[in-house]
């Protein structure tokens, strides 16, 4: 019986090609779309779970108040970590970082490096980590000690040994031309996985070596620029311990706020290690994080998708079986049992939605490079057995549902119903049929209006007016190289010597997101003290010339005023717009001349520089000053003859080997160094795009297929229409209608969801666009327009059919 039903279900999906395509290829594709984003949103949630102890293990970040602002940050002090193991025994232990670029020189060859991280010994007993050569118990242990991860020791030693070799890193040493730093463990590379990632692990004690008697010493609480990570004891409630850090404050950062007049606080905040990659924007992360709001988007979109290959699959399912209704009838006249016949119907089910799985695995191994490609990720369907399972069992589920629908409804109808084709103008099933296709426009159009407001917040981003000139600015990394510090005004008037370099210029850091801040001094219009923090840059005179920055009040700091220039005890300051705000001065002009103090340098007030973005737009412009640089800088800037880029940059390299002949290169375009800020995001959308277009394509495919069958099932009414002399226009307009009306009313539907998913979404930038009614207009002109021509395909041919054949189609 069961090779009977097989055979018949075999031929049937052959004499309905069209109908089988239909329902194979929509729900394959939906398959393979929900896998792939499944994979996605599992190689998110992942960051950071390998680690065995990642439930006891938390980062202690810092939110700072004081009289203007409150804003969080990672980063923290060298004391913090040995402080709090000592005051609290709940702690097991702890492990620091200090995060490092820096050039890395062998024997033979040097590279600009990043991903050098110092950090504990404990580093091996806090995080899964472990060494392939060495001991984690000593590796770390010494100033000046390296590990390597396995890519690096392939790179700089080849199939040698590393161990007890060395390698030269201009990093935390005054010589400016680099130390030795011996080789004691490789490991291998860090997983991709992780929020911290890194090439190098150097001894965190070569830190505290560098300048001892600072890192001893009280100030060190206030050098805010390390991360520190607790590992918590076995049972011990976080939330209890983080309840005991106000007193922690006390005892140790509010006497030295106190010694030296500041107002303000610190609040302690312990960060569990799994929450920090999906759910931290604080200022300076260790590395890039993303957004728990991504993985509900994407997630409901792989759902969508899923539903809407399911509502194909049900829908053409349940139409095709009102054709089929008088089959039932014939067999239930000569004697076929009821289930019989939901057997047979159950059976072709099974056998479509299998075959449909098994296409998707093929299409996601066919797609899968393309993929991976796409979203940076070396995800794969082979490595999750669990998501082919559920595929399996999502396939089968639709096959169970969409076969039992008509195996019993139809099957329970008495033979003389069915065989009048009573059914196949049920209300019952039309109903459920548009209310299916409501359902699917309106997902349609959802996904429609978020492309579109993802577009503009994308484009937004990349042409909105970022108070300087972003274009043909190339930035070359000093990393403390002190021949350059040196040479640098040789080098200077040399570069400049022909048109191909328009200008030049230095600063402390670079602009994109690499600025810190300090604490300052001023006071307000009446005169009352404030002590707050503001962003720092260290610049010389020429920097916002060569930017395109503008001076809105005041004058630029400047070689002729000798106060300018930087000194132990003194120096004036360029503020920005923002600072002018948060300090409460009324207008620009009223902030000049004010005293203002940066680290215990005295100074004055200059002049206002317009506001201007050096963190990304999804943080707000915050308080800036601008101070004329020391003898070290970190940033060279050069603004190009853009006419002839390739002479320019080949201008700069030579004059860089004349006058530095033995310092490493390393230069980058700014524009690209800003589009890097928002490549998460970019991908996002690029992500988005592809995704949204498929699940568009998924529901024309059940359109169409619909379409199909509502124009078969009124052959006979065209045919007479057309003899009595209607138009091919007017039978067009009577096909469409009806879906036409449905598409619109899923519009409707669908406008206020979209317009909370995007508001949502946009949430995440301090700067973004306004969403605007034309979207959802152009969202459901383009969901009419794409209906039009799904529907037109069908009704156009079945009005130009010759009405003969119509009139005889049974």
């Amino acid at each position: 019986m069961l090779t009977n039903y097989l055979k018949i279900a075999l031929r049937t999906l052959n004499k309905n090609r069209a109908y089988t395509l239909l329902n194979i290829g929509g729900l394959a594709t939906g398959l393979a779309c929900f896998a792939f984003i499944t994979l996605w949103i599992s190689s998110e949630w992942s960051y950071d779970r390998f680690n065995e102890k990642a439930d006891r293990i938390y980062r202690v970040a810092l939110t700072i108040i004081n009289e203007t602002e409150s804003f969080d940050q990672a980063v923290s002090s060298v004391p913090l970590g040995p402080n709090l193991k000592n005051d609290y025994p709940e702690i097991e232990n702890y492990v620091r970082f200090d995060q490092n670029d820096a050039i890395v020189k062998n024997e033979t060859q040097q590279f600009y490096e990043e991903g050098i991280l110092l950090t504990d010994p404990s580093f091996f007993d806090v995080f899964s980590y472990r060494l392939t050569q060495g001991n984690p118990k000593t590796a770390l242990r010494d100033p000046y000690s390296l590990v390597l991860t396995e890519s690096m020791a392939k790179k700089y030693f080849g199939n040698e040994n590393p161990i007890g070799h060395s390698l030269t890193i201009l990093l935390h040493d005054s010589t400016g031309r680099g130390l030795p730093y011996k080789i004691t463990g490789v490991m291998p590379d860090a997983p991709k996985n992780a929020h911290i990632t890194f090439n190098f692990l150097a001894s965190f004690e070569t830190l505290i070596a560098s300048d001892r008697r600072q890192f001893m010493s009280s100030d060190a609480w206030g050098e805010n620029s390390y991360y520190t990570y607790v590992l918590l004891k076995p049972g011990v409630d976080s939330k209890s311990l983080a309840k005991k850090l106000p007193q922690f404050y006390e005892k140790h950062i509010a006497p030295i706020m106190r010694k030296y007049n500041v107002s303000g606080r610190t609040d302690y905040t312990l960060q569990p290690l799994t929450d920090i990659y999906l759910g931290s924007h604080r200022r300076y992360e260790i590395g890039p994080t993303s957004s728990l709001n991504n993985l509900y988007i994407f997630g409901t979109v792989g759902l969508f998708i899923l539903l809407l290959a399911g509502i194909n699959y049900m829908n053409l399912a349940t139409a095709r079986s009102v054709q089929r209704a008088k089959e039932v009838g014939v067999k239930k006249v000569i004697g076929a049992l009821k289930s019989q016949l939901v057997s047979q119907y159950l059976i072709e089910a099974f056998v479509l939605v299998i075959i449909s799985f098994v296409l998707s695995l093929g299409l996601c191994k066919l797609v899968e490079p393309l993929f991976q490609v796409l979203t940076g990720k070396a995800v794969s369907i082979s490595t999750s057995p669990g998501l082919v399972g559920f595929m399996l069992g999502v396939s089968l589920l639709l096959g169970l549902l969409s076969g039992l629908y008509p195996a019993f409804v139809i099957s329970s109808y008495k033979p003389t119903t069915v065989l009048k084709g009573s059914f196949s103008t049920s209300a019952k099933g039309n109903w459920l049929r548009q209310s299916l296709v409501i359902l699917q426009f309106t997902i349609t159009v959802i996904l429609l209006v978020g492309i579109l407001v993802i577009h503009a917040q994308m484009s937004f981003i990349q042409n909105k007016d970022l108070g300087y000139s972003k274009d043909a600015l190339l930035t070359l990394n000093i990393n403390g190289d002190r021949d350059v510090e040196t040479k640098i005004e040789a080098f200077k008037n040399d570069v400049l010597g022909t048109g191909l370099v328009k200008g030049m210029t230095t600063s402390s850091s670079n602009l994109v997101g690499g600025l810190g801040n300090n604490g300052i001094n001023t006071i307000d219009n009446q005169g009352k003290k404030i002590s707050t923090s503001m962003y720092r840059l260290a610049i010389d005179y020429d920097y916002l010339n060569v930017m395109g920055m503008k001076l809105i009040a005041g004058r630029n700091l400047s070689r002729e005023f000798p106060a300018d220039a930087r000194t132990d005890s003194t120096q004036n300051y360029l503020l920005n717009e923002s600072a002018v705000k948060a300090l409460g001065w009324k207008s620009p002009n009223d902030a000049i001349g004010k005293p203002f103090a940066m680290s215990n340098r005295q100074g004055t007030v200059v002049g206002i520089v317009g506001d201007f973005h050096f963190n990304s737009l999804q943080h707000k412009v915050e308080p800036l000053a601008m101070l004329v640089r020391g003898d070290n800088f970190a940033r060279i800037i050069l603004k190009l003859d853009m006419q002839h880029p390739q002479e320019s940059i080949a201008w700069v390299e030579r004059q860089w080997k004349t006058h530095f002949p033995t310092s490493y290169l390393d230069y980058s375009f700014l524009d690209k160094k800003l589009n890097g800020q928002y490549q998460a995001e970019s991908r996002f959308a690029t992500i988005f795009f592809y995704f949204s277009l498929l699940a568009v394509l998924i529901a024309c495919l059940g359109l169409y297929g619909l379409t199909a069958f509502a124009t078969q099932q009124r052959t006979k009414e065209i045919g007479v229409r057309k003899v009595l002399g209607a138009s091919v226009t007017s039978i067009l307009t009577l096909l469409s209608k009806d879906f036409l009306k449905l598409v619109l009313i899923a519009t409707v539907i669908a406008s206020p969801l979209a317009w909370y998913a995007m508001n949502q979404w946009l949430k995440g930038f301090a700067y973004k666009i306004d969403i605007q009614w034309w979207m959802f207009a152009l969202a459901g002109l383009l969901v009419v327009g794409v209906a039009l021509l799904t529907v037109s395909f069908q009704s156009v041919k079945a009005a130009l059919m010759n009405p003969v054949k119509s009139l005889r189609s049974e």
